[in-house]
């Protein structure tokens, strides 16, 4: 941080992610525009993939600009979220050049007989694991019939919980023609805490793949 003298970088976290404030006192405009460009040539690099935009940017946005840069369509998978991600992508006007839709699979049944998830991966896994993640997130590019697809299922709470799989555990996974990712992680607080940042993150998740297959 002291390379980035005479301004100062604040730290910013939110429910969202975590804004970066660089400020200048005391220096006339020109001169503070100076100092606030070469420190966020500084961060830049240092910040790498982590950053996904500036000033107020939405994360749908940012995710549906780089499916239009690269004349892709999407369609997503959710369960614990139950539409929420799909509900981010379509309070973006226009989203709807590139947001085919969406798929609730709820149940386990809704996975097979909706995603084509098979059964005994389920019973195999449990609804929430890499595999069932991952096969619900082809199912639903194939069937929708579009470039991209991000799955999303959990253990929103407050029950439904164990020792391996705790309230809180999400798998997210995104598929961008042949690149595939899929995470893991563990969100605290209530449902909806948990359920908000799911869909938070199943964005982030596809946009790292959208820039990492580029």
């Amino acid at each position: 941080e002291d390379r980035l003298a005479p301004a100062t970088l604040a730290y910013l976290p939110g429910f969202d992610g975590v804004d970066l404030r660089l400020t200048v006192w005391g220096l006339a405009d020109a001169a503070a525009n100076d100092v606030l460009s070469r420190g966020t040539d500084l961060l830049l690099p240092v910040l790498g993939a982590h950053l996904y935009g500036h000033d107020d940017a939405d994360l749908a946005a940012v995710v549906l600009d780089l499916l239009r840069e690269r004349n892709l369509t999407l369609a997503v998978a959710e369960s614990c979220t139950g539409g929420l991600l799909g509900g981010r992508l379509t309070a973006v006007p226009g989203s709807s050049d590139v947001f085919l839709g969406g798929i609730v699979a709820y149940t386990n049944g809704m996975k097979t007989t909706e995603l084509g998830v098979p059964a005994n991966l389920i019973e195999t896994h449990g609804a929430v694991s890499e595999e069932v993640v991952r096969a619900m997130a082809l199912g639903v590019t194939e069937r929708l019939g579009a470039g991209a697809g991000v799955a999303i299922t959990g253990i929103a709470g407050p029950s439904g919980g164990t020792p391996e799989k705790p309230v809180g555990t999400v798998w997210i996974a995104a598929v961008v023609k042949h690149a595939q990712k899929a995470v893991q992680r563990r969100f605290p607080g209530d449902r909806e805490d948990v359920r908000r940042r799911s869909a938070q993150a199943g964005l982030d998740v596809l946009r790292r793949v959208l820039v990492e297959a580029q």
